[in-house]
């Protein structure tokens, strides 16, 4: 696949301006963002997350106009859940959100905040997330690229209490845990690959495989009441033990007895 440089990707963002009805704003969360800092010379697509559904479906429809077209989607890229991805006859690709990636890691208010506004077009002002967020972002895809873009993030130099506190974040705002297993494997693939050593690491991926755990427990409970000595089969008790006192907690299961457990049907009705 060809790669393209920030200039190539202005353009098309000038493209779309020019085409767009009304203003809309965009935030950039990977190799694009990154391209926009200096940390890569170029990249093969841009993914690109929207707060509203609106601004998707206007982007979309400008660039189905331009001439973008759908592709043929397989492994990685149907693995993150796109609203829809976009490519035109040169390989450029639009990786397209809204508001959620991999079912389930949200653009956050804190995320938005940490944003820097790279430029601002006629109906397009262009964001770029912080490079912690980016680095959460690239943990939970699998691409080729990502592991070596969270490589250059890590040795350009993190705030990992801004990561610490986002994972915090979502994991309290997201009762599905649907992304955790993304972070998890795309955390531990970063780690091996380049033989990372670092306090903050250890913390994050016992936090991952806490959630993880929790994600294991619901699916068992969604085939109706469990025992303790049931939701422990295969796994450790002594772990299993801790994640369910924070879902009793969290009001996503339901404690019946002392070794009784069922999920909550009326979660929503608990905020």
């Amino acid at each position: 696949m060809a790669t393209f440089r920030k200039t190539y990707l202005e353009n098309e963002f000038k493209k779309l301006s020019e085409e767009l009805s009304e203003h809309i704003n965009m935030y950039l969360i990977g190799g694009g963002a990154m391209s926009f800092q200096n940390l890569k010379v170029a990249t093969k697509d841009i993914d690109v997350v929207f707060r509203s559904a609106r601004e998707f479906e206007l982007t979309r429809n400008v660039l189905l106009s331009l001439g973008y077209f759908v592709p043929c989607i397989r492994g990685a890229y149907a693995d993150m859940n796109a609203s829809a991805i976009l490519e035109n006859a040169e390989g450029f690709r639009w990786d397209l959100f809204v508001h959620v990636v991999c079912n389930g890691l949200k653009l956050s208010e804190s995320m938005v905040k940490r944003s820097t506004e790279l430029f601002t077009f006629k109906n397009i002002s262009v964001h770029m997330l912080a490079p912690e967020d980016i680095f959460v972002f690239k943990s939970i895809t699998s691409r080729d690229r990502d592991r070596e873009d969270m490589y250059i993030l890590f040795t350009r130099g993190l705030d990992f209490d801004v990561i610490r506190n986002e994972i915090v974040w979502q994991n309290e705002h997201d009762r599905s845990f649907a992304w955790i297993a993304f972070f998890f494997d795309g955390l531990e693939e970063f780690t091996d690959r380049y033989r990372i050593s670092h306090p903050i690491i250890g913390e994050l991926h016992d936090i991952a495989y806490q959630d993880m755990l929790a994600q294991m427990l619901i699916e068992k409970l969604k085939n109706g009441h469990k025992t303790f000595e049931e939701l422990c089969l295969g796994l450790d008790s002594g772990d299993v033990t801790e994640v369910l006192k924070l879902l009793v907690k969290k009001r996503i299961i339901i404690q019946h007895s002392e070794s009784k457990f069922s999920l909550n049907d009326f979660p929503d009705d608990l905020h």
